[in-house]
């Protein structure tokens, strides 16, 4: 029994390796966000994504973003092999690990989604921009709801705790909400800013991860 006590009390709930990946994915996410092109305001929506996708830092944008989503999907999956988690986030987890996998490839598709510029000038439309639109406000958006609920749900297991789990919830909340309707109204595009709270709650889960003083001082649960 001692040695069982002994076990659950040092379990790291994240674990080395997820927090440097969670890391990389959080810093990636929000220095890219920085970097993504503005539409030019003129035009419809999409004279608007055209402006974008010619615009020179769309590349570099998107290869940053690139890497902050492979780094998020790659932490949230090394949290699932961990194992040792309460069923409740394990079951969170096996959901949220296809789903990051996903948004991760997603990403790939942005990134070329520059090549299709000329087809939307035309007023044509390809294979690749009706997958590009479908990433956007279909993919994008469950992802953003799912790691809003890993923050909320992680905060009580020891996956950040609960003054970092905000971050989370509300970035992950306004991001899904502002891409899933970025085809369709402006009303929302004020919540990509907020969005990018989530590359910080990775970070923070990060930090969190590794100083097990702030374990006790900000109430997760493994200090109690």
């Amino acid at each position: 029994m001692a040695i069982d006590a002994r076990t659950s009390t040092t379990h790291e709930p994240v674990g080395r390796a997820a927090a440097l990946l969670l890391l990389a994915g959080g810093v990636g996410f929000f220095a890219g966000g920085g970097l993504h092109p503005k539409d030019d305001g003129h035009g419809d929506k999409l004279a608007q994504l055209h402006s974008m996708l010619v615009d020179p830092a769309w590349y570099p944008a998107h290869v940053v973003l690139l890497v902050g989503m492979t780094g998020f999907a790659a932490g949230i999956v090394a949290l699932r092999w961990r194992g040792g988690q309460p069923r409740h986030l394990e079951r969170l987890l096996a959901v949220a690990a296809p789903v990051a996998v996903v948004a991760a490839l997603g990403a790939v598709v942005h990134l070329f989604a520059a090549t299709q510029a000329t087809a939307i000038e035309d007023g044509s439309s390809t294979w690749l921009v009706h997958l590009f639109t479908g990433v956007e406000t279909v993919v994008n958006p469950v992802w953003g709801v799912t790691i809003a609920a890993l923050a909320a749900v992680g905060a009580t297991a020891g996956i950040g705790n609960r003054v970092v789990a905000p971050l989370g919830v509300v970035g992950g909340l306004a991001y899904a909400l502002a891409v899933a309707t970025i085809a369709f109204t402006d009303t929302f595009d004020v919540l990509f800013p907020v969005g990018s709270l989530l590359g910080l709650w990775a970070v923070a889960v990060a930090v969190v991860a590794g100083s097990p003083s702030i374990h006790r001082q900000m109430g997760s649960p493994k200090g109690r």
